[in-house]
């Protein structure tokens, strides 16, 4: 997979290779090598992507700000431990007792972008981090003193925008510390903030869609009677490991597949049993997300296929409806209707989709009641199934971008059971 993706590319992911689901005995899994492992050579299948660079970071704040702006906010402050953090400075930080965390100046307030942290934490966040300014804080110190006095004379009437994540009590400390000033939820804006995925963020997406996809293919491949569904899950997570990543799958075998959320509970696969693998990996801080439903051991039952291209043309529906400016919640209907007219609305039992990024769950959300229009550069999941309590369940899961003109399908989606696209 090349390195970056350019606007041509990224216009053109509508060419998608379709995978048929594998009904007949698998070939044997020695004769395939587990993605990501190293060659004769030594090399590694997936090289690492270009770092992102200055200009990268220096649009993520100058957005925020914006966003800032128009929240009434003067001032933005997130702790670490948490994704917008990361995605701002550039490291995963945990969170710690002790506080770290970044604060913005946005105009009339001035100045750079400057963490707060403990001082035998110095060195740590020159390496973690991408912010050269770091105010420390001794032990016999309040870090929210540091904060304040770093704010200047603008932190009297301050309007500081709250990352949503924030601990309560971070936020009631940081507030006495600044007594003139007022705290204005962040949610909505930090919720905008990543939402849109620019061509450096879509590449690692599409990085890790296409490791999935590899190590999922060898984990049906290699299945063989007797095999428990917790060592399907193991070898998967091994495999991601392989290819220089951290993923996990969950994998569930016969009527466990009719829970969206089953986890494996070490269930033996027998001929005739309906296995579905759900999982992702994640590419330097962005995560895929990808579900495959496929029956092992024979020709499938009538039911199966009967089920599998409803699902699979509930998927399509959703797919087609993809474009800016359609509320999110149609995306969600436009693959409820087609289930519904089958017959099986009730089995439908979850939302169609949700934004895919540095969370593997995050804004947009496909799901009936949000309204928000879908812009270019959300990417989201397009998962519909159906469930059958006590026989089995299907779901096929994608993952989409939306482009200027339409749907772009970042994965490679499945067949239908006979072949048709």
């Amino acid at each position: 997979m090349p390195h970056t993706i350019d606007r041509r590319r990224f216009l053109g992911g509508l060419a998608i290779a379709a995978t048929v689901p594998g009904c007949a005995a698998a070939p044997a899994v020695e004769a395939r090598q587990p993605p990501g492992t190293a060659s004769a050579s030594g090399a590694h299948r997936y090289p690492p992507l270009p770092p992102l660079g200055d200009a990268t970071f220096a649009r993520r704040y100058d957005r925020l700000r914006a966003l800032a702006r128009e929240a009434g906010a003067s001032v933005v402050f997130a702790t670490s431990g948490t994704t917008s953090f990361a995605y701002l400075v550039g490291g995963r930080v945990e969170r710690s007792e002790r506080l770290i965390a970044l604060v913005v100046p946005v105009a009339p307030v001035e100045g750079a972008p400057f963490l707060v942290a403990p001082a035998f934490e110095l060195e740590r966040m020159h390496r973690q981090t991408r912010v050269r300014d770091v105010r420390p804080w001794e032990e016999h110190e309040s870090p929210y003193t540091v904060a304040r006095d770093a704010l200047g004379a603008a932190r009297a009437n301050a309007r500081i925008l709250i990352e949503p994540h924030t601990e309560y009590q971070t936020a009631l400390a940081l507030g006495r510390a600044l007594p003139g000033a007022t705290l204005v939820d962040g949610t909505a804006a930090f919720e905008r903030l990543r939402v849109h995925k620019d061509d450096d963020e879509l590449a690692r997406i599409r990085r890790a869609i296409a490791i999935t996809q590899d190590v999922f293919e060898v984990a049906f491949a290699r299945l063989r009677p007797g095999v428990r569904d917790r060592d399907v899950s193991q070898a998967i997570a091994d495999d991601f490991r392989r290819a220089g990543v951290t993923g996990y799958a969950l994998v569930q075998f016969g009527a466990l597949s009719a829970l969206p959320h089953g986890h494996p509970g070490g269930d033996v696969l027998r001929e005739g049993t309906v296995v579905l693998i759900d999982g992702g990996c994640e590419v330097d801080g962005y995560w895929s997300d990808i579900t495959r439903t496929q029956f092992f051991g024979g020709e499938p039952p009538a039911e199966f296929k009967k089920v599998f291209g409803i699902v699979h043309d509930a998927q399509s529906a959703a797919i087609a409806r993809v474009r800016p400016g359609v509320p999110a919640e149609e995306i969600d209907r436009a693959a409820r209707e087609v289930i519904e007219r089958a017959g099986y609305g009730a089995r439908f039992t979850h939302r169609l989709g949700h934004g895919l990024g540095m969370d593997g769950h995050e804004p947009a959300y496909m799901v009936q009641g949000n309204t928000a229009a879908l812009e270019p550069g959300f990417v989201f999941t397009v998962e519909p199934g159906i469930y059958l309590p006590d026989k089995f369940g299907v779901r096929i899961e994608d993952d989409v971008a939306c482009g200027p003109e339409g749907a772009i399908v970042l994965s490679r989606r499945v067949a239908t059971l006979d072949g048709a696209k």
